[in-house]
């Protein structure tokens, strides 16, 4: 199944990768839209939708250090009540989507 991004979630990825902290900036190259598309894919979505770019933003990010995501998305008006189990959901292997390899 081919999913697309709605070009207003990219736009706010962007945004997010910009206001986040410089240490956590390794982590969004590919890593974050792998993770949306997983995201999308585990919750059966065609579209990555604001709902699974912000799981996948949490969850390319190693579970100790997320906390400091949470300022940045409670900057972007994220509703983070409702995103804080996604903060303890294990960190997901992104690279492997595109490389199966690893390298």
């Amino acid at each position: 199944m081919q999913i697309v991004w709605a070009s207003e979630v990219e736009q706010k990825l962007r945004e997010l990768i910009a206001d986040a902290p410089i240490t956590y900036r390794k982590y969004f190259d590919a890593d974050v839209k792998n993770a949306a598309r997983l995201q999308a894919q585990r919750l059966g979505k065609s579209e990555i939708d604001e709902d699974a770019m912000v799981r996948g933003f949490i969850t390319c990010v190693p579970r100790h250090l997320r906390d400091g995501l949470q300022e940045v998305l409670g900057q972007h008006n994220v509703d983070l009540q409702y995103y804080l189990p996604v903060f303890d959901e294990p960190n997901l292997v992104h690279k492997s989507i595109d490389n199966p390899a690893g390298q």
